[in-house]
Parts: C-alpha cells; sequence; structure tokens
C-alpha cells in the first residue's frame, strides 16, 4: 500500500479571470475550492491510477467534515490526529487572456509539541514492511525540521520504502536520514546546495551528490522542460511532451504519484520516469490539485522523450 503524510492541509481556492490587476473588484468570479495539501494531492492522484493509498496526517477540526467526505467519495483511506482551528487558505488567480497564473500561500497554524509525538506514534502503527510512504510538504509551526529525518528512520526499522518532498530545513535534514526516493524542484536543489544550478550537466552534478548522500534515486523536477532522474549509474533527461495547459497546480504532486506508482509496479527505472512525467504533464491538462485522466496518462508516456545525460 502507498500512504501519504499530510501535515499541513489546505483548502486551495482557485479563480478564473480573464486578465488580473490590484486595486479593482471582480464581481461573480468563476471560482473552484478544493481540498488540498502536497500528501492530499499525490493520494488523489495514486488512487485515479488504481492503485490503493491512504493519507495520514493531521485534521483541523472545523473542516474535518469536508475532508474526510472528499477522502471517502474517493475510496482513499484516512487517519488522522485532529488539531483545533481551521484549514490553512491558498489562493490561485489564473489569468485566461495572459496564461499566467499567481499563487498566494497562507502561513501555517501553530500545533503543540505532543502533537508531533502523537502523530509519530499514530504513523509508526501504521508502518508495514513493504509498504510505500510519501513525505511531502511543508511543516505546521511547532513542528521541528528534523520530524522527516524521523519518520524516514521510523521506516528503515520496519522495511519501509521511503519518498522524500520538502524544502528548507526539513529537505536538508531529512536527506541525512537516506530516504530511498528524493523528488526536489530545481528552485529547492539550489537552496539545497546555497548556489545557483544551470543547465543539464549541472543539475545532474548535484543530483549525483544526492546519490553519494545515500539516496537511492533522486527526481529533479523542472517544469515544463520535464525532469532529470539519477538511479546508481543511470543520470536521465526527460523531457516533457507539449501539451494544452489548463492548470500547473500540483504538476510536482502528480509527478511523485506517478514514481511512486510506478515502483510499485516495478517498472524499469526508464519506464518509472515516463510516468512520472507523463503524470504531471496529465495534471497540467486538468483543473484542480489532484485531478488527472488516468487514460491521458498512458497515452503521453508514448510521447515522454528519454535520453541518458
Amino acid at each position: 500500500m502507498i500512504w501519504c503524510t499530510n501535515l499541513n492541509p489546505s483548502l486551495d481556492i482557485v479563480y478564473k479571470i480573464s486578465e488580473f490587476s490590484g486595486g479593482q473588484t471582480f464581481a461573480d468570479t468563476e471560482c473552484r475550492v478544493v481540498p488540498a495539501g502536497k500528501g492530499l494531492n499525490v493520494a488523489r492522484v495514486v488512487r485515479t491510477l488504481g492503485e490503493e493509498v491512504g493519507v495520514c496526517g493531521l485534521l483541523p477540526e472545523c473542516d474535518a467534515r469536508r475532508i474526510v467526505s472528499v477522502l471517502d467519495d474517493s475510496d482513499i483511506a484516512h487517519s488522522f490526529i485532529s488539531i483545533p482551528g481551521s484549514i490553512r487558505i491558498n489562493a490561485t488567480v489564473i489569468e485566461t487572456n495572459r496564461e499566467v497564473s499567481t499563487h498566494i500561500s497562507s502561513l501555517s497554524y501553530h500545533v503543540p509539541q505532543r502533537i508531533q509525538n502523537d502523530f509519530l506514534e499514530l504513523m509508526g502503527a501504521k508502518m508495514r514492511e513493504g509498504d510505500y510512504w510519501c513525505f511531502s510538504g511543508s511543516l505546521p509551526e511547532g513542528f521541528s525540521n528534523d520530524i522527516y529525518g524521523d519518520m524516514i528512520q521510523a521506516g528503515h526499522r520496519v522495511g519501509v520504502k521511503t519518498l522524500l518532498d520538502t524544502r528548507h530545513n526539513a529537505l536538508k535534514l531529512g536527506v541525512r536520514a537516506r530516504p530511498l526516493i528524493l523528488k526536489p524542484n530545481l528552485t529547492e536543489l539550489e537552496e539545497f546546495f546555497d548556489e545557483s544550478i544551470k543547465g543539464v550537466r549541472h543539475i545532474a552534478l548535484r543530483g549525483k551528490r544526492l546519490l553519494d548522500m545515500g539516496v537511492g534515486y533522486v527526481f529533479i523536477s523542472l517544469g515544463a522542460d520535464g525532469m532529470i532522474a539519477l538511479h546508481d549509474n543511470d543520470c536521465l533527461l526527460c523531457s516533457a511532451p507539449t501539451v494544452k495547459v489548463v492548470d500547473t497546480v500540483g504538476c510536482g504532486d502528480a509527478l511523485v504519484a506517478g514514481v511512486l506508482v510506478a515502483m510499485k509496479r516495478q517498472f524499469s527505472f526508464t519506464e518509472t520516469c515516463r510516468m512520472a512525467v507523463a503524470c504531471g504533464c496529465a495534471k497540467a491538462m486538468c483543473g484542480g490539485p489532484g485531478s488527472i485522466d488516468a487514460k491521458a496518462v498512458g497515452q503521453l508516456m508514448e510521447l515522454v522523450d528519454v535520453k541518458s545525460v
């Protein structure tokens, strides 16, 4: 089974307008509200692809019914620790005339230390040998930056296969625990190494450094340019096909879901890369995080160009 942690859930509100400028009132605006958070986004794509999946995380009590209803309707297992208050709100404004998106992400809520301990206990009880666990997203205020490292180490002890997709200090500390799979984007890679990274060769060299640190697989997402993936002595440049873009929010999460599903199905490294990039492209063609057309994924896989670097 595949499990996804969702420690910093949100409601993603997406507005569509022809053109945005400050100081105006936009009435009767087309709007979509979607329960989200990276773990939830990943889980929805995994389930659409036909695999059994669960979400383990924190659940603000004021919005519990909305989140649980979405998961139940999607046939996604869930196990949460309830916390006081309301969920975070993230907003995206899509300008249809200019094909430009503006994203506004809210601050995380504060949770006491005991909630972190309770979550680690809950997660540990769910772990089973051979399962995949996806540790992704930002951390709520009050959680220590090394909690993903603690989770990865707990997974090692049980025989769980782990994927890490986060940023800032949580990424730096999490890598020390040697996750099986790491999925940074280019911005996160530059922050990790504290340098500007330019060109395919430079990206590949930094990816190799991550392998040398004990990571098994590195998938570096490059947005519309696809992905660079590394494992053992293989370094692959995976170019994404051109698609009609509807909404790019959650494309990286869809890519993560593709990696998890492909590895669970024991695809080759090359085919895993094709599925990951195809999932990201399929998400770009759909509105809302976690939304893809599973049939389109199979078609797009044939169009992903994979070359050795």
